[in-house]
């Protein structure tokens, strides 16, 4: 079963363009319970990367995120109508948000970018209330 819907959204900040998605994350590994529940974790991420999260279907792109940081500043990008937006996590201040997902070649996907450089120990969760 999936977690409940975010109610308290972190703040977030409007963007006219994703960043460009030529970095790398490094030691990843993910898990998944259910169609559209999917959590991602990076040992390492470098610059922005595009993050599948599930084949498209008929229950839109709206979903609930949560982003953790162990070192380094990291956003999370969705599209908000206008462009995009996205939140952002650090070491001891996570983000959690709920928004639109990307779509493209047939699959939800978002964007993470690390600000500074490199960026350890990223976790990313994106989930819907209902699977």
């Amino acid at each position: 079963m999936n977690p409940p819907p975010i109610t308290t959204l972190s703040p977030s900040v409007h963007v006219s363009d994703l960043p460009a998605p030529h970095g790398k994350g490094k030691d990843t590994s993910g898990s998944s319970d259910g169609v559209f529940n999917k959590e991602m974790r990076f040992g390492t991420l470098t610059g922005a990367i595009s993050v599948s999260v599930a084949e498209q279907d008929l229950n839109g792109a709206t979903a609930n995120v949560t982003l953790n940081s162990e070192q380094g500043r990291v956003r999370l990008y969705l599209q908000d109508g206008k462009g995009y937006r996205y939140v952002e996590a650090s070491p001891g201040k996570p983000a959690q948000t709920r928004g639109d997902l990307m779509y493209a070649g047939g699959w939800w996907w978002y964007t993470l970018e690390a600000v500074d450089g490199e960026a350890r120990g990223v976790v990313s969760h994106v989930w819907r209330r209902n699977p």
